[in-house]
């Protein structure tokens, strides 16, 4: 009776320290928000790196303005290595707002790339899209006018679902 105990026993510990469940990580759509704002004002001041750190993770979340800001981070080489192809990914992943501006810049970019880069664009903005794109980060953004200006003002906001939340990619 106790070797059937002790091995159900050791049984059950095996399968509890086996099985990994992945961490939950929640963050606050004002805590979102809030970083991807200093993150866009960290931007317009040069201050690269510390811009990149807090968009990194509204960006990940699926926040456009984020994936925005990264986007010319990776093709300036600013702060990280210079990348056309992750900044493309990005700034593709950022038009699914449909932006007149940003969609104009991607098409611009796109076109004036060679057919061999443009496949790998392509691969790799389906694959960012897969990962970062509204739909996989149940992700809802709305457009809106910025007071006496007449930029677009980007809104986003994240459901409570549960999503996978993948690294930035750092290099190609």
């Amino acid at each position: 009776m106790k070797f059937k105990n002790l091995f159900l026993l050791s049984g059950i510990l095996l399968i509890t320290v086996g099985c990994q469940s992945t961490p939950v990580e929640r963050k606050t759509v004002l805590s979102l928000e809030l970083d991807e704002i200093s993150g866009i004002k960290s931007y317009q001041k040069g201050e690269y790196k510390k811009s990149f750190e807090l968009l990194k993770t509204p960006a990940t979340w699926g926040y456009k303005g984020s994936q925005y800001m990264i986007a010319f981070m990776f093709l300036k080489g600013q702060h990280v290595q210079q990348s056309t192809l992750l900044g493309m990914a990005w700034l593709a992943v950022a038009t699914e707002m449909e932006t007149e501006d940003w969609s104009d810049q991607y098409r611009a970019l796109y076109s004036s790339s060679p057919p061999k880069q443009k496949l790998k664009i392509d691969k790799i903005v389906e694959e960012y899209i897969r990962r970062y794109g509204m739909k996989s980060q149940h992700v809802i953004c709305k457009k809106s006018a910025t007071i006496r200006t007449r930029k677009v003002k980007h809104v986003c906001s994240k459901s409570d679902r549960l999503s996978t939340i993948y690294e930035i990619d750092l290099v190609e």
